[in-house]
């Protein structure tokens, strides 16, 4: 798979880079996968990607797991053809205070199409006491401005600040400040939260979930 990432992951043939894609969303649309490959040229050179990879394949973290003391929740799709799924059971299993969910999906990466996607959002919420609403009314983003509209819609796909800074043509630092104010605004305290309220409002329905 390195030797793969190293001839073909920056190329302009996705083909290589599907080989992943397909590991993380096998039951993506094409459009989702046409997506996946192009965020992961984008997201790290070839010898990044790599690197990586090298990295990943040389930690185990097996030993330090008894010390987390902290609350801690494991979940990890049944079918996952990425990172097998008795992986998943192992983590949760050494930590004292790990719940482990089984999701009912062969995908890595949560899809919004999916039946598993709403018992990953509800789980998550409930671990982050997320109070969700079954309806956000869209009324309440006016407050936005017409570019803050624009990031949260980002940030409700899932797109972290780099992404947004390259879609957007914004630097990181202009992307801080307009996350703050979003926050402000909408008076949520974090990413997560945020996310949960575009979401409920309707935003961040073409992206990945």
């Amino acid at each position: 798979m390195i030797q793969l990432v190293e001839h073909g992951w920056g190329g302009d043939d996705a083909s290589f880079r599907q080989f992943f894609t397909s590991q993380f969303v096998p039951d993506g649309t094409p459009e989702q996968h046409r997506w996946f490959n192009e965020l992961e040229r984008m997201s790290a050179s070839p010898a990044n990607a790599a690197r990586l990879l090298r990295t990943m394949y040389e930690v185990d973290v097996t030993a330090d797991l008894p010390a987390v003391a902290c609350p801690t929740l494991v979940l990890h799709a049944s079918g996952d053809l990425r990172v097998p799924f008795g992986e998943g059971r192992l983590l949760a299993g050494a930590i004292a205070q790990a719940r482990f969910v089984p999701l009912d999906s062969r995908n890595h990466l949560m899809l919004e199409h999916e039946p598993a996607w709403q018992r990953w959002t509800e789980e998550v919420a409930q671990f982050m006491g997320i109070r969700r609403e079954a309806v956000v009314d869209p009324a309440r983003l006016a407050v936005l401005t017409p570019r803050e509209r624009e990031l949260i819609e980002l940030i409700a796909q899932g797109r972290d600040n780099a992404q947004i800074g390259a879609v957007l043509g914004l630097s990181d630092k202009t992307v801080r400040n307009h996350i703050t104010s979003i926050f402000a605004k909408l008076e949520v305290e974090n990413r997560p939260q945020a996310i949960v309220l575009a979401r409920s409002a309707g935003l961040g329905g073409a992206g990945l979930a």
